[in-house]
């Protein structure tokens, strides 16, 4: 016969992502490779938009964007990619619209894939000029586009090269935050700085204004600041970081 058992059960808010804060070497490994197959993705869709971007729909490219980062099937997506020309890039959650892709237009590219189920993340402006690359160097023919990812990159620069084991989350926050609000564009960053990465695409810790999360070695989460001109256009750059040995390691 079985015996009444006396049992309790409580609940605990985000138990099972709080177990998944602080990642294992092996799960580091496997974000590792992610990111790695992320940046491929980058590269195949630059050589399409090289080939035959021009004039193109962001629906089209968006579709190709897709095909790049999924390399015929090999790979799943860790979310929907974000492909956005000039105003639509101002939307940090743009859709693709039948706006056409000409020279000398800024594009926000904004997409990662999975790799035994570990997600990547990573967001790229660029500038299509004689020949669009995804790399943080950038020229843009728009001072104004230009002035506005100079300052998104050394805004991301200063959070990854400051933030240090021990520091709130909020404090990361901070890092990225202040160097946009001392130029005056503080209104334009409308979203947190970065979120954990591994299984989801989106866990803890969150880095935001208001956490008091302390960070952690093997920690995993994006540094993105962004700046959002309405009407005009945006600018976001993002990596996801590793917390190892105390400081910030692009993944």
């Amino acid at each position: 016969m079985s015996e009444d058992l006396d049992i309790n059960f409580t609940n605990h808010i985000n138990f099972s992502h709080l177990k998944r804060v602080i990642k294992t070497d092996e799960e580091i490994a496997l974000l590792k490779k992610a990111a790695k197959i992320g940046r491929e993705g980058f590269e195949r869709l630059a050589k399409y938009i090289n080939k035959k971007g021009l004039n193109k729909k962001e629906t089209l490219l968006y579709f190709k964007a897709i095909e790049a980062y999924r390399n015929k099937g090999d790979y799943e997506l860790s979310f929907d990619p974000i492909i956005a020309i000039n105003e639509n890039a101002a939307k940090p959650h743009a859709l693709p619209t039948n706006k056409k892709l000409q020279k000398d237009d800024l594009l926000l590219v904004d997409a990662g894939v999975k790799y035994k189920r570990y997600c990547s993340d990573r967001t790229c402006t660029a500038s299509f000029g004689k020949e669009l690359s995804f790399s943080r160097k950038q020229k843009f023919k728009s001072k104004k586009q230009q002035k506005i990812y100079d300052l998104v990159y050394k805004a991301q620069l200063n959070a990854i090269e400051n933030a240090k084991v021990g520091m709130k989350a909020k404090e990361i926050d901070m890092l990225t935050r202040s160097v946009i609000e001392k130029a005056g564009y503080g209104k334009y960053f409308i979203h947190s700085t970065g979120h954990g990465v591994g299984l989801d695409i989106h866990e803890h810790p969150y880095i935001n204004s208001k956490s008091d999360v302390i960070i952690e070695d093997n920690m995993v989460f994006t540094i993105e600041p962004g700046i959002y001109l309405p009407n005009e256009f945006g600018v976001r750059i993002e990596d996801t970081i590793v917390m190892k040995n105390g400081k910030a390691q692009i993944l």
